[in-house]
């Protein structure tokens, strides 16, 4: 699988067997959060393999 093939199919993690379908999606009354951040790839496998 090409970076492009990602960008254009990844809806959900994992990528190859992903949790729900693709949308659309109809939410009502629902509350949610959506956190995204970069990270130091050394500082995260660091963190990692601390647990």
């Amino acid at each position: 699988m090409k970076e492009q093939d990602v960008r254009e199919q990844a809806f959900a993690m994992p990528l190859t067997a992903p949790a729900y379908p693709p949308g659309p999606y109809r939410f009502v009354d629902r509350e949610y959060l959506v956190i995204t951040y970069r990270t130091d790839p050394d500082r995260r496998r660091r963190a990692a393999c601390r647990g």
